[in-house]
């Protein structure tokens, strides 16, 4: 009997990592016309080249270099982006640093792609993904779940062939779903004044790399936080696998009738609230007793908004 046709469509996120593989993989000879960005899909952001080997070392510069433009407001873009990397490269830069303290949380998009992000840390970042994980924490406590889930925070995980990634903040099911670099089920990634896009390609990494037929299981959810520092704006998306748009997106911003304020959450606005992050997608079993799915409220994202502002130092 004839298969189904549905039998034959690739996945979503598997198209995705094709696409990308083969706009990385053109002619070489027409790579010197090609703008790197616009080729990966970065257009707007600045994308190396990545060091010689045997300069290696330089990729710690350019974060010096970076991270002072980011200080002084000559650049927006927190993440050194580089194309031809291989793993060699991330071996020789282990060389040089073997406490891997790495300019920043690491995505490689494996030798195939050439793609590897430098996402360097800033206070407004930090807060807001560890505001957004410890609420969901807290409910989960709440519920009596607390020796039931464990945070993943920013470890490594190994993806198909030489990929590999550093999350920000996540969770996983306790017990695991087997022995091994079991992979979060909730994962949040946060970018500041990144382009959507870019925290985009994070985001499909997850999913493409974490095939949930295989024991380390599968990455069910991944929230994006887009941080836009000049106009205090703060996008949080839920976003499910093979899905594609978000199944919910929060907007907060300064209430436009209101003074700016650090201290008064009222003076913040929400579109978008409730998220509800569904429970099974993150305990991979259905509810029981008291359990629920996790709501983030109206009340939350205001708090949230307004407390990630007041760690910033350029507000």
């Amino acid at each position: 009997m004839a298969m189904p046709m549905a039998a034959f469509i690739m996945p979503p996120s598997s198209r995705r990592s094709a696409r990308l593989a083969a706009q990385a993989q053109r002619d070489p000879a027409n790579s010197t016309s090609d703008d790197p960005a616009t080729r990966f899909g970065l257009a707007g952001l600045t994308v190396l080249p990545i060091p010689n080997i045997d300069d290696i070392a330089t990729i710690y510069t350019q974060a010096k270099e970076r991270r002072a433009q980011l200080d002084q407001g000559t650049s927006t873009q927190e993440t050194l982006i580089y194309y031809n990397a291989t793993t060699s490269h991330l071996d020789a830069l282990h060389s040089t640093d073997p406490d891997r303290n790495y300019p920043g949380r690491i995505t490689f998009f494996g030798d195939e792609i050439g793609l590897v992000f430098f996402k360097m840390l800033q206070a407004v970042h930090e807060d807001a993904h560890h505001r957004l994980f410890l609420e969901i924490r807290d409910i989960l406590v709440l519920m009596g779940l607390g020796n039931n889930c464990v945070s993943v925070g920013s470890a490594t995980y190994k993806g198909i062939g030489t990929q590999q990634k550093e999350g920000d903040s996540g969770i996983r099911p306790d017990p695991p779903r087997s022995a091994g670099n079991q992979f979060p089920t909730l994962v949040i990634e946060a970018g500041n004044s990144e382009s959507l896009p870019q925290l985009h390609k994070e985001k499909d990494w997850w999913f493409d790399n974490s095939p949930p037929d295989q024991p380390e299981g599968g990455v069910r959810i991944v929230l994006v936080v887009k941080v836009y520092r000049l106009t205090k704006r703060i996008v949080v998306e839920q976003w499910h696998r093979y899905s594609q748009s978000p199944s919910a997106t929060v907007l907060i911003t300064p209430h436009p009738h209101k003074p700016f304020s650090l201290y008064d959450s009222s003076h913040w606005v929400v579109q978008g609230a409730p998220m509800v992050i569904p429970f099974e997608d993150v305990f991979l079993r259905l509810t029981e007793g008291l359990e629920m799915d996790i709501v983030l409220t109206e009340d939350f994202f205001a708090n949230m908004g307004m407390r990630c502002w007041r760690t910033d130092t350029r507000v």
